[in-house]
């Protein structure tokens, strides 16, 4: 007996299971860091275009200290955004979903066409808060919460077991 359900093109339900993330403040640590390596990238192309637009009519010394500064933070923030997307691992498979180190991709992970698996996940975290482990191939919401066991919804103290009453009427 089986279901007719509409599925994607990795034979998965439409709806997938949304997973949440235990320790979900590395995830965004590195996509902040990663966020602000990008803004200084595009600082210093923005300041060397600019340069060579103007550097007849102002003159080398106007631009060099900010084209020196704009690098000096890039190559900051590219090591920082480095060491923090390592450190955000996959819950389930232990990986580096924000960083891709070269192993073999799962079959359900995707990656947008001029970029790969890692910076794609960092995008999906920007604009929808979820991502999918490139090597586990599962999904992860950032948003939703951790689920509690029977024991702790119920806020039994004791064993289910333990409850009854084992008086007798005479």
């Amino acid at each position: 007996f089986s279901f007719n359900m509409r599925r994607n093109k990795f034979n998965e339900p439409l709806s997938p299971r949304m997973r949440s993330v235990p320790y979900r403040g590395a995830f965004y640590q590195a996509t902040f860091w990663t966020v602000l390596h990008l803004f200084c990238i595009m600082a210093t192309i923005t300041t060397i275009v600019i340069f060579f637009l103007h550097h007849k009519t102002v003159g080398i010394h106007y631009y060099k200290r900010p084209i020196i500064v704009f690098v000096i933070l890039t190559i900051l923030t590219m090591i920082i955004s480095f060491y923090k997307r390592r450190q955000a691992r996959c819950p389930l498979c232990l990986g580096t979903p924000l960083l891709n180190s070269g192993a073999l991709v799962h079959k359900h992970s995707y990656a947008l066409v001029p970029f790969n698996n890692g910076f794609t996940a960092i995008l999906s975290i920007v604009f929808t808060q979820k991502f999918r482990c490139m090597y586990c191939g599962i999904l992860f919401d950032l948003l939703k919460k951790r689920g509690l066991s029977n024991h702790s919804k119920n806020n039994l103290t004791t064993p289910p077991h333990a409850n009854h009453d084992h008086t007798t009427s005479p």
